[in-house]
C-alpha cells in the first residue's frame, strides 16, 4: 500500500514540480521516475531469481525458498527503487532552471 502511494502520488508530484521549474515535460519526468522505481525492483527480483535457480540446479539448494530470504529480497528491491528515483531526481535537479539571475530590481 505504501508503494502505491509513492508510485502514484509522491513521485509524480516531486518530479512534476522539478520539471516545471526547468520548463521540462512534467508527465515525461513523472513517468521516468515511476519507470525507475519499477525497473529497479524488477531488476533486483530478476537477479535474485537467476542466482537462486542457478543455486538449485548447480549446487543442490532446496527448491523451497525461506520466507526470511524473500523478505530480505523485498527490502533490497525497495532500497534499489528508492535509489533509482533518487538518481532520476538528481539528474533532473542538475538541469538549469529558467529563472533570471539575478532577479530584476523591485518596482516601487
Amino acid at each position: 500500500m505504501l508503494e502505491l502511494y509513492f508510485l502514484f502520488i509522491r513521485i509524480p508530484r516531486m518530479m512534476s514540480q522539478l520539471a516545471r521549474e526547468r520548463n521540462r515535460s512534467a508527465v515525461g519526468w513523472s513517468l521516468a521516475g515511476i519507470t525507475a522505481w519499477v525497473g529497479s525492483e524488477l531488476l533486483v527480483v530478476f537477479v535474485y531469481r537467476a542466482i537462486y535457480e542457478l543455486g538449485v540446479n548447480q549446487w543442490g539448494w532446496s527448491e523451497d525458498e525461506p520466507g526470511g530470504l524473500l523478505f530480505l529480497i523485498y527490502l533490497v528491491a525497495l532500497g534499489a527503487a528508492i535509489t533509482g528515483v533518487t538518481l532520476m531526481r538528481r539528474i533532473l535537479r542538475s538541469m538549469p532552471t529558467n529563472e533570471q539571475l539575478p532577479p530584476p530590481p523591485p518596482q516601487f
